[in-house]
């Protein structure tokens, strides 16, 4: 008996970006309360502490992802804090597995651009891999890699056409942001958290997606496995 692969099929990212639209909706409170809490790991960043912000970003990505793909509700149950207590026991590998993904981009990214965003999207689905299939940091970098072959094409397109809502967003609240900033005492701190509040409820969303990507690129994978020939 011997085994034949097929080749990957090619993922729909219409279909993703639609799906996730769909589970946005569905939940829509539980990820705007999401989204704020990424604003602080947003926050966090602005203001030096990248470490921070990986921290309150992966609590924030692990809720998420849980939520995304449980019943109705939260897995965790429908409340926030139940949901972030609940995450709290996969903090650890995938804090470090965003950490290793953020290194490795920006090492590629202080080589040549190209190398970069080759990692980026090559590793885009290593802490939802961390997160639903309970892989360890290096496995969970293993496994996007594995997952995204054949793929890195379609998903490039997916970040191309997520940077351009992050874009808006981004000019969006850019004038407002500029003018409350110029009001004494306050002002700058509150042109950048309604900045971050917005960027939070992006992340979130992007999150959504990727959880989308990684589920669809694995029923890819799961039916290109090999398969044995009689």
């Amino acid at each position: 008996m011997s085994e034949i692969n097929i080749a990957p099929g090619k993922l729909n990212v219409g279909a993703v970006i639609s799906q996730a639209f769909a589970t946005s909706q569905s939940k829509f409170l539980f990820f705007v309360f999401t989204g704020l809490t990424f604003s602080l790991a947003i926050l966090a960043g602005t203001n030096g502490g990248i470490l921070l912000a990986l921290a309150v970003g992966a609590v924030a990505q692990i809720v998420t992802v849980r939520a995304a793909t449980g019943p109705l509700g939260v897995d965790a149950g429908a409340e926030f804090v139940p949901a972030v207590q609940a995450a709290l026991p996969k903090f650890l590998p995938v804090f470090l597995t965003s950490l290793l993904v953020q290194i490795l981009i920006s090492l590629g990214m202080f080589f040549l651009i190209v190398p970069g965003v080759f990692l980026a999207v090559m590793l885009m689905v290593s802490t939802i891999a961390c997160i639903l299939e309970d892989r360890s940091p290096v496995e969970a970098l293993k496994r996007s890699r594995e997952l995204t072959r054949g793929n890195r094409w379609q998903l490039l397109g997916l970040v191309l056409i997520l940077f351009i809502p992050a874009m808006g967003v981004v000019l969006l609240f850019a004038i407002p942001t500029a003018i409350v900033s110029i009001v004494p005492g306050i002002g700058a701190l509150v042109g950048r958290v309604v900045a971050s509040a917005a960027l939070g409820l992006l992340g979130v969303f992007v999150a959504i997606i990727l959880t989308h990507t990684f589920l669809e690129l694995r029923r890819l994978h799961e039916a290109s496995a090999p398969a044995p020939l009689i």
